[in-house]
């Protein structure tokens, strides 16, 4: 990959991978409620599916989606469903202690975020159309291409846990944790309510 390249990719997916969207906000959310540690699992789950899709558009799954226009469809409408599912969650939790387990973040439900994102999906068919050379290799491209994403999007749903972790304790209270919870609970369900329209 030559410099220029590599430049033209990381302008472009820097500050969309970092900037607000469903698994940003999810995460920012999840690390306030429950502290940055317990978030890692939902975080190792986002970011493996964001792996895995760039892999497959790389590899040919654009072609299919093109090809079936309305699964991609499907997408974004199931994305703010599950969206809407992990916004009640945080409601939930809000109701219980601050020390609570409601609502724990898993490694499934940031998968499944994940694979519902379609930020994400489009996002890396648009990376893919930019910077892939037909003069070169081709698997090498996918691969370092994929893995960049990866490590970009692990840095950025890292950086919005850290940032929800760092809020809270810097508000800590009971008072402060049941309204949080409410808060991002809601800024939860603005997201879907923002995919769907």
């Amino acid at each position: 990959m030559s410099v220029s390249k590599f430049f033209l990719w990381f302008g472009m997916m820097f500050p969309l991978m970092f900037s607000p969207g469903p698994a940003n906000v999810t995460l920012a959310a999840m690390g306030g409620r429950f502290g940055f540690r317990k978030s890692l699992p939902f975080i190792a789950g986002v970011n493996l599916i964001v792996l895995l899709h760039a892999l497959l558009i790389g590899f040919g799954a654009l072609q299919f989606l093109e090809a079936y226009p309305a699964l991609f469809a499907l997408i974004q409408p199931a994305g703010a469903l599950y969206l809407v599912y992990l916004a009640f969650r945080f409601l939930k939790s809000s109701k219980i202690g601050a020390n609570g387990n409601t609502g724990l973040p898993r490694f499934w439900d940031g998968f499944m975020l994940g694979l519902l994102n379609a930020k994400v999906v489009t996002l890396t068919m648009v990376m893919f159309s930019q910077v892939l050379d037909n003069e070169s290799g081709k698997l090498l491209q996918v691969v370092t291409f994929s893995i960049g994403l990866a490590l970009l999007t692990t840095g950025a749903t890292l950086t919005w846990a850290a940032g929800g972790a760092w809020l809270t304790r810097k508000l800590a209270s009971p008072k402060v944790l049941k309204l949080q919870g409410y808060v991002f609970g809601s800024m939860l369900l603005g997201v879907a309510v923002w995919m769907l329209i």
